[in-house]
């Protein structure tokens, strides 16, 4: 799992993502999804942190067998089929189709309604320095990306709410996972599956990637303190070298 795709084995994965959080070892809850998963299935990996885009023109994507696959739900997809991987095994289709429906919900709705939301509209330079952006560039950063981000929110219509509309939003969907994980070890019972993936991707950028003083981050502290432990657990099973994925202030 280090840095580097030098002369990588046919059966190691290659990542291409941005830069390194100082709190999260990506800044891009898909990333940090598709590393867990990688985890999980006992799949080995290496990180390419150049900020390379897919042809798609996203991140994350991985090149594996002389391919490469854009989309993080695509790289998974294929990666399954390669290694003959299926995390889900002990759930039934009741619990696969519950499992997707919460999948679709982060990745469609609590990702805008709640990262996007308060890292490019609320505490803008906060994300500037996360990103490890140059200061000679906050200011056409802020010109360009974040005008380009509230288009996009705008799109997708989550940018024609008001603040307090989107709160709600994301306090609706941050209760109803709550409310489902409760007291479990994992989000659909004793054994992990695959969503247990997505759920950290997105909630660990809640709990450990926002400013720690932003309207969500309280609320989870105050509200949703299951979720904050979920994540510790999961953090714990997963990703015992954390800390040391972090990117070192010295480097901003």
């Amino acid at each position: 799992m280090s840095s580097s795709n030098d002369k990588v084995d046919k059966d190691t994965v290659v990542v291409y993502q941005f830069i390194q959080g100082l709190t999260a070892p990506s800044l891009s809850p898909f990333v940090l999804k598709l590393e867990t998963y990688l985890r999980m299935a006992k799949l080995n990996y290496v990180c390419d942190y150049g900020g390379k885009v897919s042809k798609k023109g996203k991140i994350p994507w991985i090149a594996i067998d002389g391919k490469e696959i854009a989309d993080s739900a695509f790289c998974v997809q294929y990666l399954n089929k390669r290694f003959n991987i299926d995390l889900d095994s002990h759930l039934n289709e009741s619990q696969k189709a519950i499992a997707h429906a919460y999948i679709k919900m982060l990745e469609e709705n609590t990702f805008w309604a709640v990262i996007v939301q308060t890292r490019a509209i609320e505490n803008f330079p906060w994300a500037l320095n996360e990103f490890n952006v140059p200061k000679y560039l906050k200011v056409p950063a802020k010109l360009t990306f974040r005008r380009k981000v509230t288009k996009a929110m705008w799109g997708h219509g989550i940018g024609r709410h008001s603040q307090e509309e989107i709160h709600d939003i994301g306090n609706n969907d941050l209760r109803a996972c709550s409310s489902f994980l409760a007291d479990k070890k994992f989000f659909m019972g004793d054994q992990p599956s695959f969503i247990d993936a997505v759920m950290f991707g997105f909630l660990g950028e809640i709990v450990y990637a926002l400013p720690p003083d932003c309207w969500y981050a309280r609320l989870v502290d105050n509200e949703f303190k299951n979720l904050k432990a979920y994540c510790d657990r999961m953090k714990e099973e997963y990703w015992p070298d954390w800390d040391s994925k972090l990117r070192s202030p010295k480097a901003n």
